[in-house]
């Protein structure tokens, strides 16, 4: 048996305040796993090529063991197809779906927000994330629109959303989460707490838009696609870091000619 976890796209980066938001895409992560004594191992499939870092895995386990008092390892499968490095909260899909699959094997009930939490705590522990990324955790899990406070693991707003296409561009370039480590995101923080209070009340649409241009330009991406996006009146940002970007749209089809040459395009669906 397998379980599955899902991408996500952002609407609000919490790197300068603490507080984020994100909405769930149809990308998705399968993992698979058999308890073991101790050892840990197994095997990573991203987009069909072999990973080596189980650091994730390792941080996942050591979470559960010191939570619960428990002294066992895990053989893994995972299988996903997020790319990674991107901005499309491959560590959270990853971390979410290998907490609920271990806890479902060592017959542990938990709700759903505190296994949430605990694949918070193991992504923090593997290094993979700045701000805890409870928000696209949760956007991950649950699906939907998911505004939180990440500081004190609080989702402040969910809402379902409708199904809408979803294109994402995915340059060449890889941004790893430690790379930003010691900028100094709170320069920042005045225009997302007003784009914040926006996302809760109902116009997520438009702060995902302002969060992307203003956290694409301090970051120094070329925001050339975004602003093509919004010519032919499609909603679009900037993913997490970056530096994949995307756009919701009832034409699809029409963003892909224009985001042609920009770098990779993917096509889902908002869930």
């Amino acid at each position: 048996m397998r379980t599955k976890a899902f991408s996500a796209v952002t609407v609000i980066n919490a790197f300068a305040t603490g507080k984020g938001g994100a909405i769930g895409i149809d990308l998705g992560v399968k993992v698979g796993i058999k308890l073991t004594d101790e050892e840990i191992s197994g095997e990573i499939l991203v987009r069909g090529k072999k990973f080596e870092d189980f650091s994730l895995v390792k941080a996942a386990v050591e979470t559960i063991r010191d939570r619960f008092g428990l002294n066992f390892g895990v053989k893994v499968e995972i299988d996903s197809e997020i790319p990674m490095g991107k901005g499309l909260k491959s560590s959270s899909a990853v971390a979410n779906a290998l907490t609920k699959r271990i806890l479902e094997e060592l017959k542990i009930e938990l709700p759903d927000i505190e296994v949430v939490k605990l694949g918070v705590e193991a992504a923090k522990r593997a290094g993979v994330t700045l701000t805890g990324a409870f928000d696209d955790a949760c956007a991950s899990y649950f699906g939907g629109l998911c505004l939180t406070d990440n500081r004190n693991l609080e989702v402040l707003r969910r809402e379902e959303v409708e199904r809408t296409p979803v294109v994402l561009l995915i340059p060449e370039r890889t941004v790893l989460t430690s790379s930003l480590r010691g900028r100094n995101f709170r320069v920042l923080a005045p225009y997302l707490e007003e784009l914040f209070g926006l996302a809760l009340r109902g116009e997520w649409k438009k702060a995902l838009v302002l969060n992307g241009l203003i956290y694409g330009s301090f970051l120094g991406y070329n925001l050339e696609p975004i602003a093509k996006a919004l010519e032919v009146k499609a909603v679009a940002g900037l993913s997490g870091k970056g530096p994949a970007m995307f756009a919701v749209t009832e034409e699809p089809e029409e963003i892909e000619g224009i985001w042609e040459g920009y770098g990779e395009i993917l096509k889902t669906r908002l869930r």
